[in-house]
């Protein structure tokens, strides 16, 4: 039997984290729900427990804690958090697949200054029609976010030649 992806959401209690997280609940995944907001991730846990869910689901509030287990890192925090939150978990970070939800067109280059060694994907898109766009440098990991957020409710399409990080 396979084992479950560990998928770390950072900024969880955003609306574009909270969304992906109810979208990847229903998945078999070991999700790791990531906010410094304490009161905003104890109403999240709450909402979570009411419905119906495929993943198993830990709540987390520091950052470096919840992307050491993780295999894929999803930055959902506001674009302007980014460079901060990159740098708690860069020493964590390294070979994992870390994928920013910003829809900012140059935080790709930033965020591959600060996590030279992590596998960056960049998503962009209409979020609220779900669907998007990933770019990357590598085919593998674009294809398998892909098929994560496919899963997840997404229309996913794959840039060609459109490097996430310099």
């Amino acid at each position: 039997m396979a084992q479950k992806k560990s998928i770390a959401i950072i900024g969880a209690t955003e609306k574009n984290g909270e969304e992906i997280a109810t979208h990847l609940s229903q998945g078999e995944y070991n999700l790791l729900l990531i906010s410094n907001n304490k009161e905003a991730l104890d109403r999240l846990s709450e909402k979570m427990k009411g419905r119906s869910s495929k993943a198993e689901i830990n709540f987390i509030e520091c950052v470096k804690d919840g992307c050491w287990e993780a295999d894929i890192i999803i930055l959902a925090v506001p674009h302007n958090e980014e460079k901060v939150v990159a740098k708690m978990m860069k020493e964590v970070a390294t070979q994992k697949i870390v994928v920013d939800f910003s829809n900012e067109e140059n935080a790709g280059d930033e965020l591959g200054s600060i996590l030279p060694y992590s596998k960056l994907v960049k998503i962009s898109g209409n979020f609220s029609t779900k669907e998007i766009v990933i770019r990357g440098d590598d085919e593998a990991v674009k294809e398998e976010i892909s098929e994560i957020l496919i899963q997840a409710g997404y229309t996913a399409s794959i840039a060609t030649n459109s490097p996430a990080k310099k």
